[in-house]
């Protein structure tokens, strides 16, 4: 919305190429460093669905994402968007997100965890979620309850922090601050 999409097709044959590919990220990674450096080095070796985005792409237009991208660049839908990140001191997002987790246990997680795992099985990719994989691991016998609950927090923290980090990497002209100051500023 911010800087246009790019329209492509992706045909079935593409992606059964690609799907072969993906069976060892680590060498589908290397495939892309291979095929475009410069936009292999935008992303994590272990981001398996930009990857695999990419290498469609790629196999699909037959070029390069970086390529593909500035040739067949939309124009934005917003123009002039104002983007604010709310900033929040990182002892008190810790323990904000152990009282969410807290309440999250304290309403029945476990036995939602169970119910949707008997349902649908631990297949869909939903069943790898912050506290839902964790918990099939309590299942496991992995973790005790204790463990369980420190392994969400620890998980949700650094999911913050890659939120973080991509926001800033991502946005230009972010407007920063913490709640108070924004309201106050705008």
């Amino acid at each position: 919305m911010i800087n246009g999409l790019s329209e492509i097709k992706i045909e079935d044959s593409t992606k059964e190429i690609v799907k072969g590919i993906m069976i060892n990220l680590k060498s589908a990674y290397q495939k892309l460093q291979e095929i475009d450096s410069q936009y292999a080095k935008k992303i994590y070796e272990n981001d398996k669905y930009r990857i695999e985005k990419a290498l469609n792409i790629y196999y699909q237009s037959k070029k390069p994402p970086t390529k593909f991208f500035a040739d067949s660049k939309k124009d934005a839908l917003i123009k002039n968007l104002k983007i604010y990140a709310i900033e929040v001191d990182r002892t008190i997002l810790r323990e904000r997100i152990a009282k969410r987790t807290d309440k999250m246990l304290k309403l029945g997680l476990i036995d939602e965890v169970f119910y949707l795992e008997k349902k649908y099985t631990r297949s869909p990719s939903s069943m790898g979620a912050i506290g839902i994989k964790e918990t099939l691991a309590y299942f496991d016998g992995i973790y005790n309850l204790s463990e369980l609950r420190d392994k969400i927090i620890i998980n949700t923290s650094r999911l913050a922090k890659r939120q973080t980090t991509f926001n800033k990497t991502q946005f230009k002209d972010i407007i920063r601050g913490s709640v108070d100051d924004l309201l106050m500023s705008h």
